[in-house]
């Protein structure tokens, strides 16, 4: 067998048995944290259910030696028809349905503060299933200025 053929039967043997596809929403960033809003859809080519009971998200900075940024889930939302604004629910445990498609609204939040610029991003959305089984995608976003917006934090004394 040729040397260059073995990666090949070695990618397809590793083929990910999930798959994502990735959009940004919105990114906010306050005094104190950035939050990214993503619409999240998974693909699960597996013949079993997954579910999800932990999500991680990282995002990879340009020219950045250290590790990605770490977001952790806020909260679900869901766009009101023809607005900016959006409905925000709790996120709870969910499931991946087997040979199936599953999508999501999450907003998640980061604790360290960067302003980020327009441009393409890659994320990597790591998810733990009831069993404590790791799965983990890679997907590109697309950060436009539109979707960008900064909002001051009103601290407000009792």
């Amino acid at each position: 067998m040729s040397a260059w053929i073995r990666p090949l039967i070695e990618m397809w043997r590793t083929k990910p048995k999930l798959t994502l596809v990735a959009t940004a929403d919105h990114v906010e960033l306050t005094d104190s944290h950035l939050i990214l809003g993503l619409k999240l859809a998974w693909s699960n080519q597996t013949n079993q259910d997954i579910s999800v009971k932990e999500i991680r998200v990282g995002l990879f900075l340009h020219r950045r030696d250290k590790d990605p940024l770490r977001f952790y889930p806020l909260e679900r939302f869901e766009r009101e028809f023809g607005s900016r604004a959006f409905e925000k629910t709790p996120v709870s445990p969910f499931t991946l349905p087997a040979n199936g498609i599953h999508t999501e609204e999450l907003r998640f939040i980061c604790q360290e503060i960067v302003d980020l610029p327009v441009g393409g991003y890659m994320v990597e959305v790591q998810v733990m299933d009831t069993n404590d089984a790791s799965y983990s995608s890679r997907a590109i976003i697309e950060l436009q200025g539109k979707i960008k917006y900064r909002r001051s934090v009103e601290w407000v004394e009792n």
